[in-house]
């Protein structure tokens, strides 16, 4: 910083460095998030035509839409519904908008966080937690019992299926 003292009482700069790396590295494991999640509902997707296809009962295409809906869901917690936003018709702040407020000017001022955006960073990687909690319950348990469930129903190959026997 070009100046000796910040502006704001309680904030420095090694502050304001440290600050700004854990919120870059939240934006990028939020980012990759959901760039995977992204993948794994067009998976399922795939997964739902070949279902319509498929000579089984409907049960599996009901289970499939239910994992993809609460996948998308947690995805919506990071980075918000697309169409919503076009409507203005927010839910809840995304992790994303939180990480917005907290990255907001610190790479351009010799100031730390303000308690504002410290308060930001914190329920951000709260909810990013929660998120990832339950995705990899979703994607490791529900959606790993579905492809189980279509390997034994004899289902035609589905992108993340692995080599069929």
């Amino acid at each position: 910083s070009i100046r000796p003292d910040p502006t704001l009482p309680g904030s420095t700069q090694p502050q304001r460095v440290v600050f700004a790396s854990k919120a870059d590295e939240l934006m990028r494991a939020a980012s990759g998030t959901v760039e995977s999640v992204d993948a794994v509902i067009a998976e399922l997707d795939a997964v739902k035509q070949t279902l319509e296809r498929a000579t089984t009962d409907g049960s599996l295409y009901a289970l499939a839409h239910a994992i993809q809906q609460d996948i998308r869901a947690q995805r919506d917690r990071i980075a918000g519904n697309e169409l919503r936003n076009t409507y203005h018709d927010w839910d809840e702040v995304t992790v994303q908008m939180r990480l917005w407020h907290a990255r907001f000017a610190p790479g351009m001022s010799a100031h730390g966080p303000t308690p504002a955006q410290q308060e930001s960073l914190r329920i951000a990687r709260k909810v990013y937690d929660e998120v990832v909690a339950e995705l990899t319950r979703l994607v490791d348990t529900e959606y790993a019992g579905l492809r189980d469930a279509m390997d034994a129903a004899r289902v035609p190959w589905t992108p993340g299926r692995g080599i069929q026997d």
